[in-house]
């Protein structure tokens, strides 16, 4: 499981992608500048994306994201598999179960395509 984590400022980046590290050890968490998103979508294809508004992983197609810019009303957005849900207050363990769920996602996506 592949986070990319490009949120700002850079100190809540970095505290929540070392904290969702810490706490989810097998998942491996990409920390970078929102300005390098759109370079990364196409390099490292994450199973998840937590973004702020001005990257658009949406657009790329992504089954699993996060628009979150915690100046904003509501902070985020989380889009799973299609389905948008807004979060009017954001704890990391709101971030923990969205990547839990991207997890389960991507792992059935893995299944289907073993099926085939």
């Amino acid at each position: 499981m592949l986070v990319l984590m490009a949120i700002r400022p850079r100190v809540y980046r970095d505290a929540i992608g070392n904290a969702i590290r810490g706490l989810r050890p097998h998942v491996e968490v990409v920390i970078l500048d929102p300005d390098e998103v759109e370079d990364a979508l196409a390099c490292l294809d994450p199973d998840l994306v937590i973004c702020d508004g001005s990257a658009s992983p949406n657009a790329d197609g992504r089954s699993a994201w996060v628009e979150y810019d915690p100046h904003e009303q509501p902070p985020a957005t989380v889009s799973l598999d299609g389905q948008h849900t807004e979060l009017e207050e954001v704890e990391l363990e709101d971030l923990l179960s969205v990547i839990d769920e991207a997890e389960a996602l991507s792992s059935r996506g893995r299944t289907d395509l073993r099926n085939r």
